[in-house]
């Protein structure tokens, strides 16, 4: 029974690892397409004022 509990304890700890690691590098891909989209517009407006 301990080893079936410490089993489960370690499977969970990888497994939120595993999930927060997936949700972080989805979360940075889309702000860094959102930060892409900003720098781009910022660039046509400076060239419509220039």
């Amino acid at each position: 029974m301990t080893y079936l509990f410490i089993g489960m304890l370690i499977g969970g700890i990888i497994g939120f690892t595993v999930g927060g690691l997936a949700i972080a590098f989805k979360s940075a891909e889309k702000e860094l397409a959102r930060l892409d989209k900003e720098v781009k517009d910022a660039h046509k407006q400076n060239k419509s004022k220039g």
